[in-house]
């Protein structure tokens, strides 16, 4: 029972001229807004006129050389929430009784519903669903059965007789719909039992419309999480006023239990009638711990898109295995190209399992766990750059080809972020390494460069910082041991982590996130991974890690969030967001060996500041031609001659997977 609203435009005949005058009048009335209709969903002008005293939220689109200013805003009750660039609009919330007004308003391009979107892909939700297709109380449309169907409380005369009825109706948001009311109601009502044993978020939502007449009775909207025992009321619906058709949601995950039980319950005498429609619980099952110490579960509550959707994260790495169930949408996957820069392998196959295990951090959606091992941005789009082998073997030149493609490509592609989670053999400068160089070309172009500290901690002291952990631009990521809780509370700074201050006095890490023992998808059961680290195995999905490899893969699947929510975001600010925002407030926290502190995106998704950071620091000395950057400001890369590097005057090693510790982990 969904309805849709479409708008359609035949333009017939004479269009050319027809759209420029169309385009003529639309300028002329710019300025005479009390003559234009007013710009809004239509919906959203019939709850104003059906409540105008309620709030709702809604997304202000604004015309692109003029926006409202905070005075305009705060005259229409505006409380603006998030700043949407791409759209050049807001979200806020606002009285009813002031969207007519706002829409006529000359600066104002259109007003939406900010509504709860989702795209055909689960990205682990599951639902407990009753459309009342038919006048029955056993209605299960959702993706689960619900434990058994609505109970009617107070009397027992079936569904088309008494106070509690299920009815076809003009009231109902399409045909039939579950009506309590009329009489006296005390103690009438109904209540549904559901299994979310194992879910870590869930909400119920819900159209609901009363028809009001005399008369104080009332319709409590209540939730127990132990079978009836006890309720929690969430909501009173008065059956005296008659209102619109209104969807609801609320956060129900306080109530998660395996016999968690929804009711209604009357009380009071009325004529009135209140209407439920498309009842829905909506849940997930979520075991990574390290999502939920990021708060990373958080945010997926609060964007408009799905978590990750429209946002590009090249893995440079090992390969991805695109067809691992974890990276489909429906019969596609959402690795959207593959290509090999490893100079000791002939394909783009992930034969060595590292690759595979960074993009299920990333973005996983957790198929084959039933939304269990969900990684961070589980819509993202992802690229597969390869660059090593079986054995994990990649040279410089490999990972610096591989980067110069990811340059090449980023309009292509939408490349937002990269995610590199390897080191280099050889300690050397920044301004020498061309592997700083690389990524800071990037870096510059607009693209965030996400990459792991390395693994040569010990523990007792400051280590060497190997490139592109170096790399003053880029962000950097050490490990924490989330002891395997949701809170940073108990975190500890694993003695593999690498910290220390670099040859040209910056210090490193950046900041951390969870790296000890992370479960994510694997490649094959025949990669070199599973075959030759059996402890490390989970099931023939999923395999186990440590290092500050995944820990740079959590940031990248953050970073893809935070991009989702502000897209105008420069890589020098989304840096400055993420330390700002970063967590101290954990016992073994020191800014040392761990920074900023650890990672936390729905702080820096909710924070406001676009400050940069790196300002007044200099870049790699191999993009400068003479005294002069090569390409300072003009963002004209392609002035920088890679050819005339002599990558053969040093004795590049490969580059290995330093950054992975395969012998610590969790049970």
């Amino acid at each position: 029972m969904n309805t849709n609203l479409r708008f359609t435009i035949n333009w017939g005949k004479g269009v050319t001229l027809l759209f420029c005058l169309a385009f003529a009048l639309v300028a002329s009335l710019a300025t005479a807004s009390a003559a234009q209709p007013p710009r809004a969903h239509p919906a959203l002008l019939k709850f104003a006129k059906q409540r105008p005293n309620d709030k709702i939220r809604v997304i202000v689109q604004q015309f692109s050389k003029e926006k409202l200013s905070e005075q305009e805003q705060g005259a229409h009750g505006l409380k603006v929430g998030k700043q949407l660039g791409i759209i050049n609009g807001f979200a806020a919330e606002m009285p009813l009784n002031k969207v007519e007004a706002l829409a006529k308003h000359n600066k104002v391009r259109w007003i939406s519903i900010d509504a709860p979107v989702r795209s055909s892909g689960t990205v682990g939700y599951y639902t407990y669903r009753d459309e009342f297709s038919s006048l029955a109380y056993n209605g299960s449309n959702g993706t689960q059965n619900w434990k058994d169907g609505w109970t009617e409380i107070g009397e027992s005369d079936g569904t088309g007789s008494g106070n509690v009825r299920v009815v076809a109706s003009s009231h109902c948001a399409a045909d039939n719909c579950l009506r309590i009311g009329c009489g006296s109601i005390v103690g009438d009502g109904a209540s549904r039992k559901v299994d979310l044993s194992g879910a870590t978020l869930a909400t119920l939502s819900f159209g609901s419309k009363v028809e009001g007449g005399y008369g104080l009775g009332t319709v409590g909207l209540q939730v127990s999480a132990n079978g009836g025992s006890s309720w929690t009321t969430l909501k009173i619906y008065g059956l005296s006023s008659t209102g619109g058709l209104v969807q609801e949601t609320f956060d129900i995950t306080a109530y998660i239990a395996s016999n968690t039980m929804i009711r209604l319950y009357g009380a009071g005498i009325a004529s009135g009638y209140l209407y439920i429609d498309n009842a829905q619980i909506e849940y997930m099952r979520l075991a990574n711990t390290y999502v939920k110490e990021i708060q990373a579960d958080q945010v997926w509550k609060e964007l408009a898109k799905e978590p990750g959707q429209d946002i590009t994260v090249a893995v440079v790495d090992s390969g991805i295995n695109g067809q691992h169930s974890d990276f489909t949408n429906g019969t596609s996957s959402r690795v959207g190209y593959s290509i090999n820069w490893s100079s000791s392998s002939t394909n783009t196959a992930d034969e060595n399992g590292h690759g595979t295990h960074m993009a299920g951090i990333i973005g996983g959606i957790g198929t084959m766990s039933s939304g269990a091992r969900m990684g961070v941005a589980p819509k993202v789009n992802l690229l597969n750059v390869k660059v090593s082998d079986a054995q994990g073997r990649a040279l410089t030149s490999d990972v610096v080809n591989a980067l110069q493609w990811v340059y090449n490509n980023r309009a292509t592609y939408n490349i937002k972020v990269v995610n590199l989670s390897m080191n280099s053999t050889v300690p050397e400068s920044y301004h020498t390494s061309p592997l700083s160089a690389a990524v800071e070309v990037l870096w510059f172009s607009k693209i965030v460069v996400v990459v792991s500290a390395g693994n040569n901690g010990t523990g007792t002291g400051a280590v060497t910082l190997y490139p592109p952990a170096n790399d003053p631009f880029v962000i950097t990521v050490g490990s924490v041991d989330d002891k395997g809780t949701n809170s940073p509370a108990d975190d500890v700074t694993p003695a593999y982590s690498a910290y220390g201050t670099t040859e040209s006095g910056f210090a490193k890490p950046d900041l951390v996130t969870p790296g000890l023992g992370i479960i994510s998808t694997l490649a094959s059961t025949s990669s070199y991974a599973y075959v030759n680290y059996p402890n490390n195995r989970v099931d023939a999905n999923y395999f186990r890690m440590s290092g500050t490899s995944p820990s740079a893969a959590v940031v990248s699947g953050a970073v893809a969030l935070l991009l989702q929510d502000e897209p105008g975001l420069t890589p020098d600010q989304v840096k400055y967001r993420l330390k700002a925002t970063a967590n101290k407030s954990w016992s073994g926290y020191n800014a040392t060996t761990a920074g900023a502190g650890i990672l936390d995106i729905r702080a820096a998704v909710q924070g406001t500041t676009t400050q940069s950071a790196n300002t007044g620091i200099a870049a790699s000395q191999l993009l400068f031609s003479g005294a002069n950057p090569a390409v300072w400001d003009s963002v004209n890369w392609d002035s920088v001659n890679w050819d005339s590097v002599n990558w053969d005057s040093v004795n590049w090693d490969s580059v290995n997977w330093d950054s992975v510790n395969w012998d610590s982990w969790r049970p």
